[in-house]
């Protein structure tokens, strides 16, 4: 097999779980890592896999619908008299999910 295709993807970890199972039910072979930043201070993961030709229309498919954005509703604490009123519960709409795919071509590999 000649590998082509290095994909980097980062995730969100809510999402990188279910990932790394997707990609194993079709024999994908990954490198996974713990990464961190982003919006609302939570853990990334990013994923490392190398494809060849046939292989990377599948991939990219399998990373946009297992790792999609959605809305979810979240409980957070807000002042209610800025800057040092009480702090009240609320609901607040955030989205969730998606992340980075970057397809970096392979000009040169060796398995040692």
């Amino acid at each position: 097999m000649k590998l082509t295709s290095l994909f980097i993807c980062v995730v969100r970890d809510q999402d990188a779980l279910r990932l790394a199972e997707v990609l194993r039910e079709e024999n994908i072979s990954f490198t996974k890592l713990a990464s961190t930043g982003g919006f609302l201070r939570e853990g990334n993961t990013t994923f490392l896999i190398a494809t060849d030709e046939k292989t990377k229309e599948k991939v990219k498919q399998l990373v946009r619908t297992t790792c999609a954005r959605r809305e979810e509703t979240i409980e957070s604490t807000l002042p209610v008299n800025e800057p040092l009123g009480p702090y009240l519960p609320q609901k607040v709409k955030v989205e969730r999910g998606g992340g980075i795919l970057l397809e970096i071509p392979i000009q040169y590999y060796e398995r040692f």
